[in-house]
């Protein structure tokens, strides 16, 4: 087993418990980590991300509760599970994707706003368009693999990069079909 030091758990997929998605992997567990430090490793792009393909069945565990209470992490007190529904995603408007794209002029506030709504890619996802606080940071030809976002409710977070931050992981998709996880994009940045 492969030994991860000085370095903060941020989640796992079960890919046998999610949806399916083409070219997606459809077992195994993915599991990602980032630098403990001020940056989350952005900086210095220290972070790792592993591919198990085999692996046997567990139950469900408590949520980890680090040793140091005060360790400073984006994942409050976690890991948490998350639960995957498919959707569909209009392509945001800031996105590589959409250069072509035309939305209505800027005086057609209500046609503008509507659609600024309706493709927002806010949230935690696998796969589809995503979000980016400022700018889109990733190669052409990358997709997204895991986007994890601020994630809370009116009175607390459990997710939280930075001031209202998101982290991305990105794939080059010939390599995300053979499940070669060794040039992973990292991401994340806030307001």
């Amino acid at each position: 087993m492969r030994m991860v030091t000085d370095y903060l758990f941020i989640a796992q997929i079960n890919w046998a418990q999610m949806p399916p998605l083409e070219d997606f992997p459809s077992r195994g567990l993915t599991s990602f980590f980032v630098k403990q430090d001020d940056a989350f490793g952005v900086l210095d792009q220290s972070f790792h991300v592993f591919h198990f393909e085999a692996v046997t069945a567990s139950s469900d565990i408590d949520p980890f509760q680090p040793e140091d209470p005060e360790l400073y992490s984006p994942v409050l007190g976690g890991p948490y599970k998350l639960c995957g529904k498919l959707e569909t995603q209009l392509i945001p408007y800031k996105n590589c994707l959409s250069d072509n794209f035309q939305l209505p002029p800027d005086q057609d506030e209500a046609a503008y706003s509507k659609y600024w709504d309706l493709s927002d890619a806010s949230g935690s996802r696998i796969g589809g368009y995503p979000y980016f606080t400022q700018d889109d940071p990733r190669a052409s030809d990358s997709v997204l693999l895991f986007q994890l976002d601020m994630e809370g409710d009116h009175k607390d977070y459990y997710v939280s990069w930075g001031d209202s931050g998101v982290a991305n992981f990105f794939i080059r998709q010939e390599d995300l079909v053979r499940l070669d996880f060794s040039n992973v994009e990292y991401s994340w940045d806030c307001l």
